[in-house]
């Protein structure tokens, strides 16, 4: 087998893993202000942000993946919550 996705790991099948990155990069966005004013509560919204992207990658696997997370999911994941946080934040910037 080559270096290519075979069968339902194919490049479409990767695009919701890389929607559920940014989603989980505009949920830590949008955590954010609060965990900051938060004081010494702040580790109940690091708890909350890593309680939703887990169940959101559990999910997605459940469906998605037929139960399985691979490593191909996880770099769509890491890569769209990088999208989101380096790239797409900034035009969000620029509305509020």
């Amino acid at each position: 087998m080559s270096g290519a996705l075979a069968g339902d790991r194919s490049a479409a099948a990767l695009l919701p893993a890389l929607l559920l990155g940014a989603a989980i990069g505009l949920l830590y966005d949008l955590l954010r202000p609060l965990r900051r004013r938060a004081g010494r509560a702040a580790p109940i919204f690091d708890g909350v942000f890593s309680l939703l992207s887990g169940l959101g990658a559990f999910c997605y696997a459940m469906t998605a993946g037929n139960g399985r997370l691979g490593m191909w999911e996880l770099a769509s994941m890491l890569s769209g919550f990088l999208l989101w946080e380096y790239v797409l934040c900034r035009f969000k910037q620029l509305f509020s």
